[in-house]
């Protein structure tokens, strides 16, 4: 049970480097499909959803190649100071959208 969870050898580790992803690709597929039935407020709502998941996408893909090492970059200047922008980027697409859902059907004065 100990090497199941234990980071440097768990077969849950690639796994789920591959499996994020993908399950955030499907929504940014969800997402673009849902668009085209609403407009107005809601649209507005969903294409905040869709960058939100498009960043989630791409930080879990900087995830996959960890330090970049073989890409040149350096432990310390590796591609995860890309894949925590793009978290960053990602927490604040998704506090926008709960905003904007917050707000989505308030009467206009």
């Amino acid at each position: 049970m100990d090497s199941l969870f234990n980071y440097e050898t768990s077969p849950l580790n690639p796994a789920l480097k591959v499996i994020i992803p993908l399950i955030f690709l499907v929504a940014l597929a969800f997402y673009y499909h849902t668009q085209k039935y609403y407009s107005e407020k809601i649209r507005v709502f969903i294409d905040i959803l869709i960058l939100f998941a498009l960043f989630a996408v791409f930080a879990g893909i900087f995830r996959v190649f960890t330090d970049g090492t073989e890409f040149g970059f350096t432990e310390d200047y590796s591609m995860r100071w890309f894949q925590s922008l793009l978290m960053v980027a990602e927490a604040g697409c998704f506090c926008v959208a709960g905003y904007t859902m917050l707000h989505l059907f308030e009467e206009e004065s």
